[in-house]
C-alpha cells in the first residue's frame, strides 16, 4: 500500500516452469503497485487438504501481453472461453512474471 503496509489479493495465475504467471490490466493497481516494489509473495492452499499451502517469495518480471494470449491461456484454465470478456474497451494486458526466490511448504 501507499503507505508500505502488504496488500493481498486472490489471483488467477498460470505455471510456466518454474515461475507463476498472473495477468492484469496496465492501469490496475496491482500493475503499479509492483512496479514501486517488485518483491511479493504468492501462496497456493490445497483445496483437498486447506491447512497445506506453498508460498512462494518472488520478484516480478513485466511481459507486455497486447494479444491477450496468456490472459486468454488464464482464463481458459479457469473455465472461461473468452478472456477479452474480463477487458474494458480500450484496456491493455501485462503479465506478471515470478521468479521464486524462496518457496516455502507447509
Amino acid at each position: 500500500m501507499r503507505d508500505g503496509e502488504a496488500n493481498s489479493s486472490p489471483v488467477w495465475f498460470w505455471f510456466d516452469s518454474d515461475d507463476v504467471v498472473v495477468s492484469t490490466l496496465s492501469d490496475r493497481s496491482k500493475h503499479h503497485k509492483v512496479q514501486r516494489d517488485r518483491r511479493v509473495s504468492f501462496t497456493v492452499i490445497d483445496p483437498e487438504r486447506p491447512l497445506r499451502y506453498i508460498e512462494i517469495r518472488a520478484v516480478v518480471e513485466f511481459e507486455a501481453d497486447p494479444d491477450g494470449e496468456m490472459r486468454d491461456r488464464i482464463a481458459a484454465k479457469h473455465g472461461h472461453s473468452n478472456g477479452a470478456a474480463f477487458d474494458p474497451p480500450g484496456s491493455t494486458r501485462v503479465s506478471l512474471r515470478l521468479g521464486p526466490k524462496r518457496i516455502i511448504e507447509r
